[in-house]
């Protein structure tokens, strides 16, 4: 059962923004508040987010004279996240681009509440996520190119360590912080960027808050800048969230289609075709051609408003073309969407083919907000690239090394990579 099933009916005023408070209890969210100092080194000073299974945290790091990102997990959040990271960045491979844009874990510990033992990991805040910069606004196309290779090499870095990331999508795709934040005191940081914005916690029934309940809830602060803001100098991402991944090799972790995590948008068809099979790198290669095309976007590829699977499938039909034989003869849903023939059923809308996607969603939309158009020749390797990144069966899809290697990536990606300046 999941902490969302897990969590009772509401039992306080909500706060907007704020994780659900119901999840203060046991197993659940540490009641952290600011002022907070752990292991008489890290002082909360500000909140990043939160999520599932943890609460992220600005602390001044009082040793280093540092800003440091503190993970709190819940009581009850798996451990594999950190041991993960360890994992991934615990050797020295003779390449190790993509090894920059994953998170190390600086420190850790464990701290107690009443809610149980919660495990935490320290590592390099960030100002924002992909997902939160490019709302309704697009990268400059030099940005846009340097953020997409350096997702490949993040990608093709872990996948060489033998780890799926299980939870690609542009939420878990961060921005660096400039180091010069350093620099920075918190009443300095307080004036930049505004003082923690609190809200008492109240119970519905009027009640005291029981033992496990922070006295107030803290609205995430952003750091961040749009996406259109984003010089290509400040091009540095971070892939975040690791609590997804698993090694295929390893039986004991062994993922099925149907315990793929991922958001309907980014979730691979064979997922919900092959749901009692094991879901391997393919799957992040699907998630990752999405990432890609909202970089350059800032739409989706496959709009999930409202939508079921069986939308999401005929989206990706009507995209991309004939799913398999034997998934096309499985899909009891298709007769809804289209007629015996395979064609789109009258009076529904169609979705464009893929290539008329970017023209109206990636070209027609960047000219028409300035923001720079991909040329004829670039357009044609990346189309490549996505349609080979976007291939139906998993077996059949490109690997992380072939994406890599891919004319798109070597002419257009990894130049804005290098222009952008390594971290």
């Amino acid at each position: 059962m999941s902490p969302i099933e897990k969590a009772p009916p509401f039992l306080y005023h909500p706060i907007e923004g704020v994780e659900r408070l119901e999840r203060y209890q046991p197993g659940g969210y540490y009641p952290a508040l600011i002022g907070d100092m752990f292991k008489d080194r890290y002082r909360i000073v500000h909140k990043l987010g939160h999520g599932t299974y943890s609460t992220v945290w600005l602390a001044r790091d009082e040793q280093q004279t540092a800003y440091v990102a503190v993970k709190i997990g819940t009581g009850d959040a798996p451990s594999s996240e950190a041991d993960v990271l360890c994992a991934i960045t615990d050797t020295r491979p003779a390449d190790c681009s993509g090894r920059a844009m994953i998170p190390l874990i600086r420190d850790r510990f464990e701290i107690q509440s009443p809610n149980g033992s919660h495990r935490c990991s320290v590592t390099s805040p960030a100002q924002s996520s992909v997902a939160a910069a490019s709302f309704s606004t697009f990268f400059n196309i030099d940005t846009a190119r340097a953020l997409a290779s350096e997702l490949v090499l993040a990608i093709t870095y872990i996948h060489a360590r033998g780890f799926v990331h299980g939870d690609l999508h542009l939420g878990n795709v961060l921005i660096r912080l400039p180091s010069s934040l350093n620099k920075l005191t918190v009443e300095q940081l307080y004036a930049a960027f505004g003082e923690p914005c609190t809200e008492r916690i109240e119970r519905l029934d009027g009640q005291p808050l029981p033992p496990g309940v922070p006295r107030y809830g803290t609205v995430p602060v952003w750091l961040g800048k749009k996406s259109n803001e984003i010089a290509l100098n400040e091009a540095h991402l971070l892939l975040s969230d690791f609590g997804e991944a698993f090694s295929p090799s390893n039986p004991q972790q062994t993922r099925t289609g149907d315990q793929c995590c991922l958001p309907l948008p980014v979730l691979p068809p064979e997922a919900y075709f092959e749901a009692d099979r094991p879901i391997s790198f393919p799957a992040d290669i699907w998630a990752l051609a999405c990432a890609i095309w909202s970089i350059f976007s800032s739409r989706p590829l496959f709009d999930a408003t409202l939508a079921t699977h069986d939308d999401i499938s005929s989206q990706q039909v009507d995209i991309l073309g004939q799913l398999p034989l034997e998934w096309w003869k499985r899909w009891e849903a298709r007769h809804e969407y289209f007629d015996s023939t395979g064609r789109p059923k009258k009076g529904r809308f169609v979705v464009p083919s893929l290539e008329d996607c970017f023209e109206r969603e990636i070209q027609a939309a960047r000219q028409k907000n300035g923001m720079g158009q991909v040329g004829t020749e670039e357009s044609v390797a990346l189309l490549d690239m996505l349609r080979r990144m976007l291939a139906f069966k998993p077996e059949e899809r490109a690997t992380a090394k072939t994406i890599l290697e891919s004319k798109w990536m070597t002419t257009w990606g990894l130049p804005a990579f290098e222009k952008s300046g390594r971290v």
